[in-house]
C-alpha cells in the first residue's frame, strides 16, 4: 500500500480519536457540573479513548518504515529470527559470518503524488554476527 494512503489513514484515526476525546471531555465536565449519574459511563469511554489513542500512536511509531513490519522488534535482533517471524526474503540471502542486506517487497509506487512506478522494498541491513542495525524503505540496488 502506498505510504501516502497509510499516512492519511493514520492521521484520520488519530484525528478521530482526538475529536472523540474532546467531545467526551466536555461531556464529562458537564456531567460532573450537573452531578449526573452518566458521568461514570463517560469516564470509562473517555479512558478507553485515551488508551486507544496511546496504542495507535505507539503502533505508528513502532511501524514507522512500513505498517507490516515492527521496526522496534526488527532492529538489534537476529536476522534469522526476523526471517522466522516474517517469512522468506524477497530480495537477498543470508550467509553466515557475512554482512548484507535483505528485503521484503512492500509496494509499487503508483500513487497520486509524483509516482515513480517502481517496486519498493523494506530493506534490512545486518552485520557479520547477523544483528540487524538498519531498516529502510527503498528501491532495489541500481534502480
Amino acid at each position: 500500500m502506498n505510504p501516502w494512503y497509510v499516512d492519511i489513514f493514520e492521521l484520520f484515526i488519530l484525528t478521530a480519536l482526538f475529536i472523540c476525546f474532546i467531545i467526551l471531555l466536555v461531556a464529562q465536565i458537564k456531567a460532573k457540573k450537573h452531578n449526573k449519574p452518566s458521568g461514570k459511563k463517560i469516564f470509562i469511554i473517555l479512558s478507553l479513548d485515551i488508551v486507544l489513542f496511546i496504542c495507535s500512536f505507539i503502533f505508528i511509531l513502532s511501524h514507522s518504515t512500513y505498517y507490516k513490519y515492527n521496526d522496534w522488534i526488527i532492529l538489534n535482533s537476529d536476522i534469522n529470527s526476523v526471517m522466522s517471524k516474517y517469512g522468506a526474503f524477497d530480495r537477498g540471502t543470508v550467509q553466515e559470518g557475512k554482512p548484507g542486506k535483505v528485503g521484503y517487497y512492500i509496494y509499487t509506487d503508483n500513487g497520486p503524488i509524483m509516482p515513480d512506478h517502481m517496486k519498493h522494498y523494506y530493506w534490512i541491513y545486518f552485520d557479520e554476527s547477523g544483528t540487524v542495525y538498519k531498516v529502510e524503505d527503498n528501491l532495489p540496488t541500481g534502480g
